[in-house]
């Protein structure tokens, strides 16, 4: 227990680390993207790192992982490969939501145009719009090829979730241990509603598709252990220390130690690492757990599908506006308190099935996204603030959805 407590010091000191002086906050974004040959071809790795090394600029940092190139670090974004060949980008945290038009706008023409100059072509959907699962390989990377290995007994979507489905993130910064749990806490509740409002899979397993948010349902059979909502959420404790303390007694799978990577299996990090957590091992193993909202030195909102521009920029501005606003969190503690860990999943299932017409909190999950769309009017910064949100705010007030529309971008924006 002593090796234990120490781990759990060292982790909640990062945490600490972690948070922000007061400011107006900011908000950071990831997509990931699909890359395929005009006859829908999944791009193999070597294609994947050609045309990123396209895109590459003088001055920018390579990304070395296992000996393979994976990637760069640009001034304003980073570009990287996830397991399939999926080409993530990772913005830079900015103040306004704005940056995200302008840095993703200028990003997607280059990056539209590279794959087009080598016969590929960029998608901005949720799930891969030519393959099933099974048909893509994985990158060579060591600590997808344990992840895989291990997800096939731990739940029967692990295939899905690694080779084709894409994101988009959006992570918010935290002031103070209470101002995370407070952020935290409402992530977790609204998270279903995020998923349902970027809901784009119009096509799954290769075929078209008619249910709503695929991702989430591929999410809630990967592995208990490490995916949905942290079972101690509204625990009176809940905080840095108790959400170190879960993370340090799950199944790790994986450990790093310098550049060598160990399959682990169901030994946790408390039983694999020493007492005295190095900044570079706590990173490692918060990067092995893929809850619906994740604790780094900010917090990590992952619920939301890939979507095309313009509604990346809205949904950016959805998070900064509704994380950034007090009264807006305030509204969000009144209107769910209560709420429980198992509402959250019942929430996410209902949406599934039902999609707007889910029964979510008391209420038609319409009724909440139209709630959930009102506050971020009325609690935007300014017009240009709101007019941001219009495109996203336009699907919520239709009930529909991008999947609904049948809206992939291809090779545009």
């Amino acid at each position: 227990m002593k090796q234990l407590d120490q781990q759990i010091t060292a982790m909640t000191e990062y945490f600490r680390r972690g948070c922000k002086g007061n400011g107006p906050g900011t908000v950071g974004v990831e997509a990931e993207h699909f890359v395929t040959a005009l006859d829908g071809t999944p791009a193999s790795f070597a294609q994947a790192q050609a045309l990123m090394r396209a895109l590459q600029q003088p001055g920018d940092r390579d990304i070395i992982i296992d000996g393979s190139y994976m990637g760069f670090a640009a001034p304003e974004y980073a570009l990287s490969l996830e397991p399939a060949c999926q080409i993530e980008i990772s913005m830079m945290p900015d103040i306004d939501a704005g940056a995200v038009t302008r840095i993703y706008g200028e990003f997607s023409r280059r990056f539209d145009a590279a794959a087009a100059a080598q016969g590929l072509t960029v998608w901005r959907v949720a799930c891969h719009p030519t393959r099933a699962a099974a048909d893509l390989p994985l990158i060579p990377k060591d600590r997808y090829r344990e992840m895989d290995h291990y997800f096939r007994t731990s739940g029967s979507h692990g295939i899905q979730m690694m080779r084709a489905t894409a994101s988009a993130q959006a992570s918010v910064d935290y002031f103070s241990e209470a101002d995370f749990v407070t952020k935290y806490r409402a992530a977790c509740i609204l998270a279903p509603l995020f998923a349902l409002l970027t809901d784009n899979a119009p096509v799954y397993e290769g075929a078209p598709n008619t249910l709503p948010s695929v991702r989430t349902r591929i999410w809630q059979d990967v592995d208990p252990d490490r995916c949905g909502v942290v079972p101690c959420l509204m625990d009176a404790d809940f905080g840095f220390a108790a959400y170190a303390a879960h993370l340090l007694q799950q199944p790790l799978i994986v450990a790093k130690h310098d550049d060598r990577t160990e399959a682990v299996g169901r030994r946790s990090a408390a039983q694999v690492y020493g007492g005295a957590l190095t900044d570079a091992e706590i990173e490692h193993i918060l990067s092995m757990f893929f809850y619906d909202v994740r604790l780094k030195h900010y917090i990590e909102i992952r619920s939301a599908d890939c979507v095309p521009e313009p509604y990346l920029t809205a949904y950016a501005q959805l998070i900064l506006t509704l994380f950034s606003c007090p009264k807006a969190l305030n509204t969000v503690g009144q209107r769910f308190a209560g709420v429980t860990v198992q509402d959250i999943e019942a929430a996410k299932t209902a949406i599934c099935k039902d999609g707007y017409k889910a029964r979510v909190y008391g209420s038609s999950a319409g009724e909440q996204m139209d709630w959930l769309m009102d506050t971020a009017f009325a609690c935007a910064a300014g017009p240009a603030q709101a007019d941001r949100l219009r495109p996203l705010a336009e699907l919520a007030a239709a009930r529909e959805t991008l999947r609904e529309r049948n809206y992939h971008a291809g090779t545009t924006a």
